[in-house]
């Protein structure tokens, strides 16, 4: 009884989250819900990375509509930067080779919107770590790294942190991309993940 009360919970909290996001018709809300339920089911372990980095292509979607459409007139923060660039080391890791190319294009398309100009660790190069793969470039990759291991004594003025983008300090892509980590055997979708997507693309 305990499990299915349990399963009844977390189907309505979908369902909830599904119905908030069609009801807005504000990319940026839609990202923000969605971010949440990222975050909270990788906190709770109801996500796994794969599942995670699936349902992270839907925010950044929302989120780069917000700065693309004159409509909303987004602005392009280093935040978003780092989080482009988060994702496409994901992609390298789940050798997602069609979408690292897309990711490579936002990337650079969201560096020139960048509305912040001011130094910062990785945008400083950020066309070097965007050119980062599974055999080149490794010492930005350990850069990346030794960022994550020191983040909590760094300075907030020296941030943003690609650590506080998705996948946040639950995964370390750096570390998987150095490692040479397999994660093919990892790439699964539960159902709930599955609905998620098919109702948030229909």
């Amino acid at each position: 009884m305990l499990g299915h009360a349990r399963g009844i919970k977390m189907e309505n909290t979908i369902l909830n989250m599904i119905q908030s996001i069609r009801e807005s018709n504000n990319p940026i809300l839609k990202a923000t819900i969605l971010s949440k339920y990222i975050s909270d089911g990788l906190r709770n372990q109801k996500l796994s990375l794969y599942e995670a980095y699936l349902l992270q292509w839907e925010v950044i979607n929302d989120t780069r509509e917000w700065y693309i459409l004159p409509a909303w007139n987004g602005k392009v923060q280093i935040s978003i930067c780092l989080a482009l660039l988060n994702q496409k080391l994901l992609a390298h890791a789940f050798r997602d080779s069609n979408c690292i190319q897309l990711l490579r294009q936002w990337g650079l398309e969201a560096f020139r919107l960048c509305a912040e100009r001011r130094a910062h660790y990785i945008m400083d190069r950020y066309y070097d770590y965007l050119d980062i793969d599974c055999e080149r470039n490794e010492h930005l990759l350990k850069e990346m790294l030794d960022v994550r291991e020191r983040y909590d004594v760094m300075s907030y003025d020296d941030g943003p942190y690609h650590v506080e983008c998705f996948p946040y300090h639950y995964f370390e892509p750096e570390r998987i991309l150095l490692e040479k980590m397999d994660l093919r055997n990892e790439m699964l979708v539960t159902e709930d993940v599955e609905k998620i997507l098919i109702e948030l693309n229909t």
